[in-house]
């Protein structure tokens, strides 16, 4: 995934520096969550993976990364749905995401 980093800084207001720094933070919280959802998706809680969807797409979605937002709006509703997906593949998929910004 390609993000412009200069052009999603100015459209919030930021300074590039700035934006990276909400980056580094992004990508910490992220991999907490993505942690998580691995120990959550192990447990089959769907509460669990929902939550820590939701907490990668909020904050994908403050700084505007937003195929990082819709993937984990998605995993969320499918867990809060209590759909029988491949929640093992949602995970990997969205690490790949998450690591590539």
């Amino acid at each position: 995934m390609h993000i412009d980093k200069d052009e999603i800084a100015s459209r919030l207001g930021f300074t590039r520096r700035d934006f990276d720094m909400l980056l580094v933070m992004f990508n910490q919280n992220a991999t907490s969550s993505l942690e998580e959802m691995k120990h959550a998706i192990d447990k089959k809680d769907m509460q669990g993976i929902a939550d820590a969807a939701h907490a990668i797409g909020g904050g994908a979605g403050n700084i505007q990364l937003n195929d990082i937002y819709e993937f984990a709006m998605r995993i969320e509703l499918s867990a809060k749905k209590n759909e029988n997906a491949d929640y093992h593949l949602f995970y990997e998929q969205l690490k790949i995401l998450i690591d590539s910004i």
